[in-house]
């Protein structure tokens, strides 16, 4: 996971937004630039008769933010940068998800390429035996020809879980960047743990799509006040030195003043309901997003819960059983007691039976990620209650 976060585009793209806030950020709470006029004439040299054109007038103009729009600002980029920071954290929760997913899978595609090395080897052994008691007259040709049958789709079975495992681990190698050829992945031979449910839902109002959303909230509710605040366009204070024609002679002037915008017109009335109608969306969207996230954390928690009892269940039932018939039929059947049939019968069984074992132990493994994604657990940042095993 940790590698995940390191190589992956979309983090990446999470961490842009963040620094493109802080930009905003910097930029929203600076004044307007001040506005510096220039102007020339021939006026006074038309007066005096000198003639010529001449700068005679200077003007420096500065609006002032008294309006308060510009702290209104300010706030409205704080939520959209703590906004954009937990959209990391929900990135990177997307983003464990998916090493979890592409990791169980090699776990699978591995033991299923263990579980059809050891097939093969037991096909091999029934052979041997089968020409043994061909040869001694215990065991006819057609079922020493059923015996080689089960060899060679054992053999079959190999090639395909050999593909499906180096599909699986191109897979995690490309996702993860990774270079070596082999690398070390654990065995897939226990359940994940399951946590209460009463300790992920009070977790569950930390999670970063809702703190997200809540950002977005509060970013929209400085987004009213400041539509409201702009009704009113900054007054401008202006300073101006010129120089004029009096008396007959020529003489530096000064003067000041306020410009004030009259709002006779637009008011900004359909800037504000804009404003209003984002606002009540995004609360809309927040108050969407917990029930979504509160019903998958029931969901995610009452599946794994079902496929480790399923599991367990299983194991004791059906698997153990299974193991028990294989081990007397292969016994049975060396000592020519055991027919073909019900030998053929306790391999298909027995093998099949691993099969879907290994399956329940994935899909509980995978459950168990989304129900860390779901609760907004990390295994990165925080001790998480479903990353623990349960030894089998």
């Amino acid at each position: 996971m940790q590698q995940m976060l390191e190589v992956a585009p979309e983090r990446r793209t999470a961490e842009s937004e963040v620094m493109a806030r802080q930009g905003a950020r910097r930029q929203a709470g600076i004044w307007s630039n001040p506005t510096v006029e220039l102007g020339a004439s021939n006026a006074m040299g038309k007066e005096d008769g000198r003639g010529g054109t001449d700068l005679n007038e200077i003007t420096v103009r500065q609006p002032l933010p008294v309006s308060g729009r510009l702290g209104l600002q300010r706030k409205q980029a704080d939520a959209g940068l703590a906004q954009a920071q937990a959209g990391v954290a929900e990135q990177g929760l997307a983003l464990e998800y998916e090493a979890a997913r592409v990791f169980h899978g090699l776990q699978l595609n591995r033991a299923l390429l263990q579980l059809a090395e050891q097939r093969l080897q037991s096909a091999d052994e029934f052979q041997r035996i089968g020409r043994r008691r061909e040869q001694a007259g215990d065991l006819s040709r057609l079922e020493r020809l059923r015996l080689d049958l089960i060899r060679e789709h054992a053999s079959q079975q190999i090639a395909t879980a050999e593909g499906e495992a180096s599909e699986a681990l191109s897979d995690f190698r490309t996702l993860l960047n990774l270079t070596e050829a082999e690398p070390a992945v654990a065995a897939l031979e226990q359940l994940p743990a399951l946590p209460e449910l009463a300790t992920l839902e009070a977790q569950l109002e930390q999670h970063p799509a809702l703190a997200a959303a809540r950002q977005g909230v509060e970013a929209a509710r400085h987004g009213v006040e400041i539509a409201r605040a702009n009704r009113f366009a900054d007054p401008e204070i202006w300073l101006s030195r010129g120089r004029d024609t009096l008396g007959g002679q020529r003489q530096d002037v000064t003067a000041f003043g306020v410009s004030v915008s009259v709002p006779l017109w637009d008011r900004s009335s359909g800037n504000i309901d804009t404003a209003r109608a984002t606002k009540d969306k995004a609360q809309f969207e927040l108050e969407a997003r917990q029930r979504q996230l509160g019903n998958q954390l029931r969901l995610n928690h009452l599946h794994l819960s079902h496929l480790i009892e399923q599991a367990r269940d299983y194991r004791t039932k059906v698997l153990e059983p299974a193991e028990q018939v294989f081990e007397l039929s292969r016994k049975g059947f060396a000592a020519g007691e055991v027919e073909i049939l019900a030998l053929v019968d306790a391999v298909n069984g027995y093998y099949e039976v691993r099969s879907r074992y290994l399956e329940l132990l994935q899909q509980s493994w995978l459950e168990a990620a989304a129900l860390r994604r779901s609760a907004g657990i990390s295994l990165l940042t925080a001790q998480s209650p479903v990353s623990e095993g349960i030894p089998q």
